[in-house]
């Protein structure tokens, strides 16, 4: 029996009075038996909302798709701001909707029945203020393109125009307006049969990948972000696949380097125009390895990226928040873009670490808040998703390029994470099925490293003596 036993904690590290959990592990011959959860006082949902912590503002801010750290870490940069938060998603096993620090709403899929959406948006109740949205993700966020007049009627948001969005959201167009301002990029087709397959496979440099044009639409179908293509003969076989699952996509010459070449440069820019809050943070890691989502991240000053990601955004009258993620090819030495994501990208949380957070800067933006001074941020704050990180280490295990002791490290110099928090524990029992998801992936690294250690050792006690004569 494994237990762990604690108090949540604030930010400063003191524990809040009368809450308290703990979780209790059955293992048996390294497989999970069985866990338990038991948390007093607060449960998942009880945040504590007493006469003692009062709402500084009026007007609720919801927070559109909490089931990914993105709405994760919006619900907790508004709420530990005492702002009253709706934690909003169209699944009931959405991790954000158990944060101690919003009140859950489920309501229909946006992309799938988006009438049926609105309509329970506009039929929530309202306290005199119109309600502040923060999109999350790509579905969300064209939904509120979609119905942007209706839902002005009853809440405030700061996207992009329509031309502008519905651009960002389609990889092609945000490409060919990356081509008409003059952004870096790698050589980029656009093939919409196999003829045009055919011709650019004469063109391109391998390895390519191939990106959707919509990414919402091809994760449902293919479950990640592209394919990655090393020959002319791949790179037809796979547009076949895309083009028999009814979808589109570019193709790209894959820009060369490790993963710590990415950057991404976040900002908003208010309805005026003005920039608010600017960020920069680089991968350490990501999963899938060679084409994936940052795992661990670090915050850092470039200028170069800071320069070209500015330019970018504002040659575009960009409005609201988002990142761009540049990525330096080694060959070269120089930043080439990668993407625009238009809404809240999934380490915003770490930004808030830093000093920069970005749901409340927009938050008070958009309720009148007169602006404060572009906060500055600190480098080396680093964010980590534990259980996506795990994935790629065993990437790097497998190559000999990393062992446990190293990942470990890693995790103990996180500042913040994912699903964890010491002051909001439901999100992460929600991602984690009440730890027993933590557990397993617990055991397998010590089952993994335990292998490692007595094949090492057999190793050693086979080879000869390195005095001995041979």
């Amino acid at each position: 029996m494994l237990s762990w036993r604690g108090s949540p904690a604030r930010d400063d590290g003191q524990p809040i009075k009368g809450a308290g959990y703990v979780l209790s592990i059955d293992a048996e011959d390294g497989d999970i038996c069985q866990a338990r959860l038991g948390i007093d006082h607060i449960g998942w949902n009880g945040a504590q909302r007493g006469s003692g912590n009062i709402m500084r503002n009026q007007a609720r801010a919801y927070v559109l798709g909490v089931s990914t750290p993105n709405g994760v870490g919006a619900v907790r940069s508004l709420g530990r701001e005492n702002i009253d938060v709706i934690a909003v998603d169209s699944s009931k096993g959405a991790a954000g909707l158990r944060s101690r620090y919003a009140h859950p709403l489920v309501i229909p899929d946006p992309a799938a029945r988006p009438e049926d959406a609105l309509e329970a948006l506009m039929s929530q109740p309202g306290n005199g203020e119109k309600g502040v949205l923060f999109p999350t993700s790509d579905a969300f966020v064209l939904f509120l393109s979609r119905f942007r007049e209706q839902l002005e009627e009853r809440y405030r948001f700061c996207i992009p125009s329509r031309r502008i969005l519905d651009g960002m959201v389609n990889k092609r167009a945000q490409y060919e307006e990356a081509m008409r301002v003059g952004a870096p990029l790698p050589p980029t087709f656009f093939p919409s049969d196999m003829t045009e397959v055919e011709a650019a496979s004469e063109r391109l440099s391998y390895p390519a990948f191939i990106k959707p044009y919509y990414s919402h639409l091809w994760y449902a179908r293919f479950g990640n972000k592209g394919f990655k293509v090393n020959s002319a003969r791949e790179l037809k076989e796979r547009y076949e696949d895309v083009f028999r699952a009814g979808l589109e996509a570019l193709v790209q010459t894959v820009i060369d380097g490790p993963n710590t070449n990415h950057v991404k440069v976040c900002a908003y820019y208010g309805m005026d125009g003005s920039r608010r809050a600017l960020f920069l943070t680089r991968k350490i890691r990501q999963n899938p390895v060679e084409f994936g989502v940052g795992t661990t991240m670090e915050s850092i000053h470039d200028a170069t990226a800071e320069r070209i990601g500015l330019d970018f955004l504002e040659a575009i009258e960009y409005r609201g928040i988002g990142s761009i993620e540049l990525k330096m090819d080694r060959r070269t030495g120089r930043y080439q873009m990668i993407e625009l994501n238009p809404r809240l990208w999934a380490q915003n949380v770490q930004a808030t670490y830093a000093g920069v957070n970005f749901p409340l800067i927009q938050y008070n933006d958009l309720t009148g808040v007169p602006p404060a001074e572009q906060p500055e941020w600190r480098d080396g704050v680093r964010w980590m998703d534990a259980f996506e990180d795990a994935r790629s280490f065993w990437w790097y295990r497998q190559r000999r390029m990393m062992r446990l002791p190293d990942l470990v490290r890693s995790w103990m110099r996180a500042d913040c994470y994912a699903y964890l928090a010491r002051d909001d524990m439901g999100p992460f029992m929600a991602h984690t099925g009440l730890g027993v998801g933590a557990a397993r992936v617990a055991v397998e690294l010590l089952k993994d490293e335990g292998r490692e250690v007595r094949r090492y050792q057999g190793t050693r006690s086979s080879e000869p003596d390195a005095g001995a004569p041979a």
